[in-house]
């Protein structure tokens, strides 16, 4: 493997970074293609790689994530890749302490729900409460505002919050502090966690290589391990 600096410079948040990281550990070895991985919250990392100008591909939970930075020209048209899909789940600390088993129970008095107000998750609570009509029950009950899912979690880490609208792969990426409980397939949000070429790159070719690698079989099932799913 090359040595000195990294021949592919990666941005990732943070909840889709374990596959990712996962997944460029392979193509390193397999290509002999040095890769650094900057982990954050997504408007921050495009933040710096607009100051700095520099970066190769970059990866978040969302697409219009990837749709404004596209729009913003960080991102190179043509150049995004989905890697997998999550679904909406309510997560809740180990054990369960508020006893949440369904949609409705985010209803009763007392419970406190953390939501993201940024990130992937933005919007999510809205979209699946609406579906449910229990938008009014449910707002009610939102106690906490998070501005990424890193932030979003800790309240679940520490026990800050009865629940939290987020993904079913949360419970494979922190298996030690939380569970998911499903909600039922006519309730659920799917998003897809994307790759794009960052326009500043002056690795085309390897950018490329890279995006086409985590979405190889080898990288859906990496990816698969971690609660992600693929379309047929």
């Amino acid at each position: 493997m090359a040595s000195g600096q990294p021949q592919l410079r990666v941005y990732s948040a943070g909840a889709v970074a374990p596959p990712l990281e996962s997944s460029v550990r392979v193509f390193e070895k397999r290509f002999g293609i040095r890769c650094g991985v900057t982990v954050g919250k997504p408007s921050n990392l495009l933040t710096a790689i607009a100051a700095s100008r520099t970066g190769d591909v970059f990866s978040s939970g969302a697409e219009y994530i990837l749709d404004d930075a596209e729009e913003s020209g960080l991102i190179v048209e043509g150049s995004r890749k989905s890697l997998g899909f999550r679904r909406s789940a309510i997560i809740v600390p180990t054990g369960n302490p508020a006893k949440i088993k369904t949609l409705d129970d985010l209803c009763k008095e007392g419970v406190r729900i953390g939501i993201a107000v940024d990130g992937c998750l933005k919007g999510v609570w809205d979209d699946v409460a609406s579906k449910a009509g229990l938008t009014d029950q449910i707002r009610r009950n939102i106690t906490h505002h998070a501005d990424a899912c890193g932030s979003l979690m800790s309240l679940i880490h520490q026990k800050t919050v009865d629940a939290v609208f987020g993904w079913n792969a949360f419970q494979n990426v922190w298996p030690n502090t939380c569970e998911a409980i499903e909600l039922p397939p006519e309730l659920q949000i799917h998003r897809s966690t994307v790759a794009g070429m960052i326009s500043y790159t002056s690795n085309t070719e390897l950018s490329r290589k890279l995006i086409d690698f985590l979405t190889s079989n080898e990288a859906r099932k990496i990816y698969s391990d971690y609660g992600w799913f693929h379309s047929k």
